[in-house]
């Protein structure tokens, strides 16, 4: 599938700032699964950007903007080819809980077990993931029945968190967005000792009938470690195994690991927020990238 984003952040200040200084992860990653055709970001005001690879080898701009100004634009575009990891007739089954203990070794695994900013656990949280796993002892299975709680259980709202709205939180409330319900299924995974990492992105809703959420937007979803299998893609906004209409843009321990755009300006005035995201399905090529 070959999709095109569209994405364009808008920062209006009430009063002129200074020395701002951003972060971009907007390039969407390279995988098997994944070709970026093009990727262009620009500013306004105008800046030469610099990039890097982070230590979770996401793509990342750096741009600096030290004169005065009263908003900032981040214009984003790309071209992507997706192709779905997992096969649906064939799911990744196998990999028991038993098991789980060898991947504590890994050097792939063993950020995405560990506690970080925004997803930690406690007894209890503990005890719900056992109550969900239930007689389970397959990851896989346990893992979709994590994302199936939370999507059967969870209300999906808008304005009720924000940016710092922590696993616990959400845990407690059952309310959220997409990245609250990540958060959520991180820490439930990762109490089971089930490798478990945040995904930044994007998704087009091939229905056309508005019936998943986050559609249009940014979104967020996880990744579960399954031997033999690699990071298979759940999301628990939508209840689904993630397919080509999936694009992955960065992978971390949690949302300030991939955050899209993160920064800081010198200034006392307020900001306000713009975003516009439209995605797209293009005609495949003759001949894939992908094979």
């Amino acid at each position: 599938m070959r999709l095109s984003v569209h994405h364009r952040t808008t920062y209006h200040y009430s009063s002129p700032v200074s020395n701002s200084v951003n972060e971009l992860r907007l390039k969407p990653k390279e995988s098997p699964w994944q070709h970026c055709e093009q990727s262009l970001v620009y500013t306004l005001p105008a800046t030469r950007l610099s990039h890097f690879i982070d230590f979770n080898r996401n793509y990342v701009h750096h741009l600096e903007i030290p004169g005065a100004h009263d908003s900032l634009t981040i214009d984003s575009s790309c071209t992507v080819e997706t192709r779905s990891k997992v096969d649906f007739e064939d799911l990744p089954y196998g990999f028991q809980h038993r098991d789980l203990a060898q991947l504590q070794r890994s050097e792939e695994c063993h950020p995405f077990l560990q506690t970080s900013l925004y997803v930690t656990w406690d007894p209890a949280t503990w005890r719900m993931a056992v109550d969900i796993k239930d007689s389970s002892e397959d990851v896989f299975q346990t893992s979709y029945a994590i994302m199936e709680h939370i999507y059967q259980h969870y209300s999906y709202q808008t304005g009720v968190t924000s940016v710092d709205t922590d696993a616990q939180q959400v845990i407690r409330r059952k309310e959220g967005v997409c990245q609250d319900f990540a958060h959520a299924m991180l820490a439930l995974c990762r109490s089971l000792g089930i490798p478990a990492r945040y995904v930044s992105g994007y998704f087009f809703d091939a229905t056309h009938d508005s019936s998943l959420r986050g559609a249009q937007a940014s979104h967020a979803w996880v990744e579960v470690f399954i031997a033999d299998h690699g990071w298979i893609g759940l999301d628990p906004t939508n209840n689904k195994i993630t397919d080509a209409t999936y694009i992955v843009l960065a992978t971390g321990r949690d949302y300030k690991d991939v955050s899209p755009i993160s920064g800081t300006y010198y200034g006392h005035s307020q900001s306000f927020l713009d975003v516009f995201v439209k995605i797209e399905r293009l005609p495949d090529r003759a001949v894939s990238r992908l094979v």
